[in-house]
């Protein structure tokens, strides 16, 4: 069953680190059937506190997203995301 990965930004600490980091981090979605959805584009908070900016990644199912996240192509990238953001990563299954 499909699954999200749903990154959801609070705050930008350092735009150039988080810009270097998409460069970099983007490659390493194809070898997990990881796609880019959305990236940080206009938004609006139906419910709840505003956000800086989110990103939507699609996977085939929640294996695949887990294998990405936790990959060693995606973890050299991971603390360059962590250092420059504030937020949170949330992993959902999709429906069928």
């Amino acid at each position: 069953m499909t699954a999200y990965v749903v990154f959801i930004r609070d705050k930008m600490k350092d735009q150039a680190a988080y810009d270097g980091y998409l460069q970099a981090a983007v490659p390493t979605l194809a070898p997990f059937g990881g796609e880019i959805l959305a990236v940080n584009g206009a938004h609006e908070a139906f419910e709840g506190a505003d956000f800086d900016g989110s990103v939507v990644l699609r996977f085939p199912d929640m294996a695949s997203a887990r294998a990405w996240y936790t990959s060693a192509e995606y973890e050299q990238f991971k603390a360059v995301r962590l250092g420059a953001t504030e937020g949170r990563a949330i992993l959902l299954e999709g429906v069928a």
